[in-house]
Order: structure tokens, then C-alpha cells, then sequence
């Protein structure tokens, strides 16, 4: 970090971005994005098993954890967790569409209740510049979160593969923008 420099936040060397790479990943998950858009209700399953996947290798650490540790009452929590976690990997695996219709519900009040909580903040720095954007967000996840709790659980069948591949193409985008603004 350079010593001279009076900001507060350090610099760091930016990495050389390989041009081609970046390209072709950017195209790659633009890809992927528009296949899990075209195919909105295998994805969720998708996403819902993988999900469960996950869980499932938790459940397995934290019984790991029970075999490892001194004290009879950590043995009861860790089995605890680890019952949970095998309990909701399961039900992911088995029944994905029915975990992702429940999943959903618990998505849409977080997204509901986080934006509820933005625009209060953004009320209390409504003299700050940025307040506006904060209160544009809080209001963007007010409404999403309200769409997709009206429209449960039909919602359920498909915000899961929606939001992936929405988030897939913007993140192919932003590598797509990086790879051909790149001299290299």
C-alpha cells in the first residue's frame, strides 16, 4: 500500500484480465442464464436438489463435528443440527418442487421484510445524497417481495430458476463488458 496516499482506502494492484477468457465465460453463462430462463421449472428443481446437495454435506460435517468434540451437551446440539440439516437436505432431494414452493414463501417475506427495513433506513439518511437509491431499492424489493407472496405458491414452481438465470446473464454481461474492454 503506498504510504502517500491520503485516502483511507487501500489501493490494490488491479490483475491482468485475460480478454479471450473473459469473453468466452461471459457468453457461456449468458448462455446458461437464457437456458434456465427457456427452462424456468427444471432449473428451480434443479436448484432446489442442489440445495439439498448441500445440505445434505452439511449434515454430514456436523455429524463429523458430534464424534469430535469434549462436552455431552455440544454432542446434543450438533446431533440436533445435524438431524435438521439431513431432515430439510432430504425433503430438497426427495420433494424439490414442494421445498421450492416452500422455500419461496420464506424468499419472498425476506425480500419483503428487507426492503421494509431499506426504506426505513432510507428515511432516517433521507438528507444524505445517496438516500434516493437506497429508498429506489428498498422499493423495487417491496414490490418483488409482494409479487411473489400474492402470487404463492404458483410462484414457487419458477422464481428459483428465474432469478438464477437472471442473475447468469447480468453476471455474463458485466464479465462480457469486462473481457472486450480489455487490451489484452
Amino acid at each position: 500500500m503506498d504510504t502517500n496516499n491520503s485516502s483511507p482506502i487501500p489501493t490494490f494492484p488491479i490483475p491482468a484480465v485475460s480478454r479471450g477468457w473473459a469473453i468466452a465465460g461471459g457468453i457461456a453463462m449468458m448462455l446458461l442464464g437464457f437456458f434456465a430462463l427457456t427452462y424456468e421449472i427444471i432449473t428451480t428443481a434443479a436448484v432446489a436438489t442442489f440445495i439439498g446437495i448441500i445440505l445434505m454435506i452439511g449434515c454430514a460435517f456436523q455429524l463429523m463435528k458430534v464424534f469430535t468434540i469434549g462436552s455431552w451437551k455440544s454432542h446434543l446440539w450438533y446431533a440436533a443440527v445435524a438431524i435438521a440439516y439431513g431432515v430439510a437436505g432430504y425433503v430438497f432431494i426427495a420433494h424439490p418442487f414442494q421445498a421450492a414452493i416452500a422455500f419461496t414463501l420464506f424468499l419472498g417475506w425476506a425480500i419483503l421484510i428487507g426492503g421494509i427495513f431499506r426504506a426505513v433506513f432510507a428515511f432516517r439518511i433521507r438528507h444524505h445524497r445517496g438516500a434516493g437509491w437506497v429508498l429506489f431499492s428498498a422499493a423495487i424489493s417491496i414490490v418483488l417481495g409482494g409479487m411473489i407472496i400474492s402470487q404463492w405458491p404458483a410462484t414457487g414452481l419458477y422464481i428459483l430458476g428465474l432469478f438464477l438465470g437472471i442473475e447468469l446473464i447480468f453476471a455474463g454481461v458485466g464479465w462480457l463488458g469486462l473481457g472486450l474492454s480489455s487490451e489484452k
